[in-house]
């Protein structure tokens, strides 16, 4: 789940990436070699700051690119309402308090950052020198990297992840094998969980990158969008089959929450899982049965509340492959016709298997 402040700043990003007319203004400002400072504020509040940006002349008019990058030649700070559709005031003094903490150097930066901490705002500098934009909100940071390096280094790691998803839907196909027959070691299905967590992880390291990315990232996001179909639903599920005791779908997530903070080895994670472990041999030799929810949702896909049912009654998955359609049919949501298409498309699967 994204933090609120998080998700506050994944949508300033957004203001200030490629194919948005405020970016074709900040990559005229840096083509141009201006630097700038601009200060976004929600438009009512703007007299009660008259402390702190001083001075200056209101504009009030609608936002363009043009307009922005030609104030950006004056001296001071530009003033923009928070949603960037319209230019407040330019040649703008500003004075934040000097006792806010900065990690920057350079005048407008350290200026740009105790602004944003000091009324919680957003405030982007654009570099002179080093022609780079950075956006301060609230207490965050976040510097925008050259166009050409981030769609490199995203489609790098998207390159990797193809990879890896495809290495842990073979790793599911054999465990399918296992489970019908009954018997997984542990080791195996915390490494499962490892692999598709670690996923996720590098997934939510570029997430941001291919937000900067704008009209430039599409393709990626759609890469990415790919790589992470239905990861999330299999892990829960995988949760859900070998946790100690049986859990609802709500607890696995939770599980797997737990599992995205903890240290990606197979003892660790052998005790999110609920078992009593110490060491990695341990978890090697500890063989457990799946009670079948992965696979009555992916392969056999009948809703959660029958899967329920037949688990309840079965326990696990290989005892369900043993039955026949007569016992099967008397479970609730079960019905003749069910019963026999479960059963049919189960031995298929171990025959596939084999």
């Amino acid at each position: 789940m994204i933090e609120p402040i998080e998700q506050e700043l994944t949508e300033k990003i957004k203001l200030l990436s490629p194919g948005t007319k405020l970016r074709k203004a900040l990559d005229d400002i840096i083509h141009a070699q201006l630097g700038a400072l601009i200060v976004f504020i929600d438009e009512e509040e703007f007299p009660r700051y008259s402390n702190i940006l001083q001075a200056g002349f209101r504009i009030e008019c609608a936002f363009s690119p043009e307009r922005l990058y030609e104030l950006s030649k004056m001296d001071g700070a530009i003033v923009m309402d928070k949603n960037a559709s319209k230019i407040l005031a330019a040649n703008v003094h500003i004075v934040p308090d000097p006792g806010i903490p900065t990690s920057e150097t350079g005048t407008r930066h350290r200026t740009a950052e105790r602004l944003a901490r000091q009324l919680g705002v957003m405030v982007v500098a654009i570099s002179k020198r080093r022609n780079v934009v950075t956006l301060y909100y609230k207490d965050k940071k976040y510097v925008f990297g050259d166009i050409n390096f981030v769609l490199t280094k995203v489609g790098q790691t998207i390159n990797a992840l193809e990879r890896f998803r495809e290495s842990f839907d073979r790793d599911l196909e054999l465990l399918d094998k296992l489970e019908i027959e009954g018997s997984v070691p542990l080791d195996s299905v915390c490494e499962i969980l490892i692999r598709g967590i670690e996923i996720k992880s590098i997934s939510s390291s570029i997430e941001l990158n291919i937000i900067e990315l704008g009209v430039e990232g599409r393709l990626s996001q759609l890469r990415l969008r790919e790589v992470l179909k239905d990861l999330e639903e299999l892990l829960t599920l995988v949760i859900m089959d070998y946790s100690k005791k049986d859990v609802t779908e709500d607890e696995a997530k939770q599980i797997l929450e737990t599992m995205m903070r903890i240290d990606h080895r197979v003892v660790p994670f052998a005790k999110a899982l609920g078992y009593d472990v110490v060491n990695s041999q341990q978890v090697s030799d500890t063989i457990v049965r799946p009670r079948g929810y992965r696979i009555l949702r992916n392969e056999v896909h009948i809703p959660m509340n029958i899967s329920q049912n037949v688990i309840k009654s079965f326990r696990s998955i290989d005892q369900l492959v043993k039955t026949n359609a007569n016992v099967l049919q008397r479970v609730e949501g079960i019905g003749d016709k069910r019963a026999k298409a479960i059963l049919r498309r189960l031995r298929e699967i171990k025959k596939r298997r084999q």
